[in-house]
């Protein structure tokens, strides 16, 4: 008998009950052919999807139910919550560093005899940078003296980087006998004369 009779046969006595069974038989899954079946590349085929949506499944359930109480304990590990008490007493060590800073900043203003209202500027985070803000203000102040007072000496008539002589005056008769030699090597303090004199 050849195989095309024997499916013939089958086929044609399909209904009865022990054909029925044999051919129950032929079908039925064991462990063995499927774990044989999803060995080959076309069971990796068919099984890789249900794999994959099984653990995308999986993985959302676990986020929705354990992620944000892992994060929550990463991020109080990280940073402590504190007590009020705690918070209080970093407030008050903060003061007093503040104070104590100020009052070294204070005292160095003073020996160095920069104004006091220039103070709370220079203060920083510790005393070599409070230390350091000060001899910079203190040179800019002393610049700044230094414009001003050049300032005042010239419109005063004195010329600060000249002589230490104090500034010659004139009066006016010395002034109309004056050859223009002698006013060409005064005319700075002649010209400053004749401006207070014109006021």
């Amino acid at each position: 008998m050849d195989l095309k009779a024997v499916k013939e046969f089958l086929e044609q006595n399909k209904e009865e009950k022990e054909v029925k069974l044999y051919l129950e038989e032929l079908t039925a899954v064991s462990a063995d052919k499927v774990s044989g079946f999803l060995d080959t590349d076309e069971g990796k085929k068919v099984l890789q999807p249900r794999l994959d949506e099984h653990f995308t499944k999986s993985l959302n359930t676990w986020k929705t139910n354990n992620l944000q109480k892992h994060v929550d304990e990463k991020i109080k590990e990280l940073y402590p919550e504190k007590n009020p008490l705690e918070i209080k007493v970093a407030n008050l060590e903060k003061q007093l560093a503040m104070k104590e800073m100020r009052s070294f900043a204070v005292d160095k203003a003073h020996k160095e005899g920069l104004p006091l209202e220039l103070v709370d500027i220079a203060i920083g985070e510790d005393q070599d940078k409070t230390n350091s803000n000060l001899e910079l203000l203190k040179g800019i102040f002393a610049q700044h003296v230094e414009e001003k007072a050049q300032e005042r000496l010239k419109a005063g008539g004195i010329d600060p980087k000249g002589s230490q002589e104090p500034p010659k005056t004139f009066t006016m008769e010395q002034l109309k006998n004056m050859s223009e030699e002698e006013y060409l090597k005064n005319q700075e303090a002649v010209d400053a004369y004749l401006t207070t004199q014109s006021n």
